[in-house]
């Protein structure tokens, strides 16, 4: 009986150990269904909006629309492009044990989702596609459902809300979205997922001798571009949005990915909500963050005393020759 106790008491710090683990690998991810599921209420109360317009005509004054004559491509090649990059990162940072780019990715993807649900929902801009295609692409019952969404209000709106998110309209789930402009979803996860595979090879690619390491990282380059340009590209073509929708996608992407209190947050979870650990907080600026492609590579950040602060001030002043 002692001998049982004793090979008890000496598993249940293993299976405490392993339980903590699997809830800080979880999180991030959960944390990003969350948000995801946040995006898509805000859509749909965007394409309730949508569809009681009285003019719903696209905007016509777009210069990628003006430069790639429209053509037709699956859905489902758009959805391969976006859900490669994903897989590939997720993959590659499971092998690698990196619980700091996990929980990076995951939370930059979270903040992209909140942000997309929001400027959708603030600014209705007239679906790129146009209103026709837009009802081929919600179908006639959910259609009905959502105007008659739209002449709901209190407690009754969000009670058929919360009905379209759950169980859909009759046998459509899930119901898609119209007018989700701003911000393409498809180009910042493809974005975002891309710069994570960057900055996951540049890591595996470190300890190389430098003709394979700056091999490797040009054909990662040159691979992120092809994705990236051919995402951009299809999606221009088809009319799935307007021109201004990826730019502002890419830009946004890249300024959450790079940004310090991003870095900060990542470390800080990956060490357990330690402030100031061992490690410095790194911040990657990628070589295609315009203007500043002359200054790419990694940084080390660190928390600073005001006195600190305080004793550089005065040390610039004094290289600065002011008193």
């Amino acid at each position: 009986m002692a001998e049982e106790r004793s090979s008890s008491a000496d598993l249940k710090p293993f299976s405490d150990k392993y339980f903590k683990t699997f809830l800080k690998w979880s999180f991030p991810p959960l944390i990003c269904a969350v948000c995801f599921f946040f995006q898509s209420v805000m859509l749909h109360m965007t394409t309730v909006k949508y569809v009681l317009l009285h003019d719903k005509s696209p905007l016509h004054d777009d210069l990628g629309h003006e430069l790639f004559k429209k053509e037709t491509v699956a859905m489902k090649v758009l959805d391969a492009l976006s859900v490669a990059p994903p897989l590939l990162v997720i993959v590659g940072i499971l092998l690698l044990r990196d619980a700091r780019l996990w929980a990076k990715v995951f939370f930059s993807n979270a903040i992209l989702f909140v942000l997309k649900g929001l400027f959708d929902w603030m600014t209705v801009l007239p679906d790129s596609i146009g209103f026709g295609a837009c009802k081929e692409r919600l179908g006639d019952e959910p259609l009905k459902y959502l105007e008659r969404m739209g002449q709901l209000s209190g407690t009754e709106y969000f009670s058929a809300l919360l009905e379209l998110e759950l169980y859909g309209v009759g046998k459509v789930r899930p119901v898609r979205y119209c007018a989700d402009m701003l911000m393409s979803g498809h180009t910042f996860v493809t974005v975002l997922y891309m710069l994570a595979l960057a900055d996951l090879v540049r890591r595996i690619t470190i300890l190389m001798p430098p003709i394979p390491r700056v091999i490797w990282r040009i054909s990662m380059g040159i691979f992120a571009a092809l994705c990236v340009g051919a995402d951009l590209y299809l999606i221009v073509k088809t009319r799935f949005h307007y021109t201004v929708d990826i730019v502002m996608a890419i830009g946004i992407t890249l300024l959450i990915y790079t940004n310090a209190g991003m870095a900060l947050l990542a470390q800080w979870y990956a060490s357990d909500g330690k402030r100031n650990s061992a490690e410095a907080d790194i911040v990657w600026l990628p070589a295609i963050l315009i203007p500043f492609c002359c200054l790419h590579g990694y940084y080390s950040v660190r928390e600073m005393e005001d006195q600190q602060v305080a004793d550089l001030q005065a040390h610039f002043r004094w290289l600065s020759g002011v008193r």
